[in-house]
Order: C-alpha cells, then sequence, then structure tokens
C-alpha cells in the first residue's frame, strides 16, 4: 500500500484501505493506489517519433506528472509494438486520466488498478479482494 500525506491532493480511492501504523508526529496518511497505463497507437501516430519525441519526454517526466498528483515508477515503450507502459502511484484513477489526456488519439488508453505482488500474496492471491473496477479504455 502506498501512501500520501493527508493534505496532498487525492481522490478517494474505494479499493485501497488505510495503512495503519502512522509514526507519532506525521500527519494522518491517505491511500495512494498503484496503476498501470497501456496506451497503444498506430506507427504513423508514434508519440516518440522525430518530431514528437521532445514532447513526449516533458510530458512522461516526474515534474509533469506531479502537477495531477501521479508518481511515475516505471515506464516503458514495447520496441516494434507502438505501446507505452508505465506503472504509476495516484489517489484515483481519474488523477492518472487527467495525467495521460496528452496522449494522442487515436489510439486506445487503458487504465488498470494494479497492486505489488507483496500486496498481492498478503490477500492470498492477484484476484481482486474489492468489487472489479474496470480500466478506463478511451
Amino acid at each position: 500500500m502506498y501512501t500520501r500525506p493527508r493534505d496532498a491532493q487525492a481522490d478517494a480511492c474505494p479499493h485501497n484501505q488505510r495503512r495503519t501504523g502512522t509514526p507519532a508526529g506525521l500527519p494522518e496518511e491517505i491511500p495512494i493506489a498503484l496503476f498501470v497505463a497501456q496506451h497503444r497507437h498506430p506507427p504513423d501516430q508514434c508519440p516518440a517519433s522525430l518530431g514528437s519525441g521532445p514532447l513526449l519526454l516533458s510530458r512522461v517526466s516526474a515534474a509533469a506528472a506531479a502537477r495531477y498528483g501521479v508518481t511515475i515508477e516505471a515506464e516503458a515503450l514495447i520496441d516494434g509494438e507502438h505501446l507505452l507502459l508505465l506503472v504509476v502511484q495516484a489517489a484515483s484513477q481519474e488523477a492518472v486520466e487527467r495525467f495521460l489526456a496528452f496522449l494522442p488519439g487515436p489510439g486506445c488508453l487503458r487504465i488498470l488498478p494494479a497492486c505489488s505482488a507483496e500486496e498481492a500474496v498478503q490477500r492470498g492471491g492477484c484476484g481482486s479482494a474489492f468489487p472489479p473496477v474496470r480500466g478506463t479504455i478511451r
């Protein structure tokens, strides 16, 4: 479970639980969820192309993500597949959607709730401990 201080920007995330054991003197913490975002695009609309690559680098950055309350944990473009993958932390799926709204269309963006391996083991498997939350597709 990832957490952020209570005074930080956050939308409640219904599929996570509050972390316990906040050390004395620190603000109460709210849940931060893990998401995997996938953006598939046609080759002629590749955001990493010579003409638009610098824009992609400026938008998929720690500073840009932070403006939306998102933290990028990992990113990769799959060679030859025109598929961008991002592993991010955010207080809500909507925050991730706002952060990634710049991605070009036509394309397919999916934002999927995720968890760490440790969390999956703690809850007894990678099946959701909560009712399914559908990933966003645009």
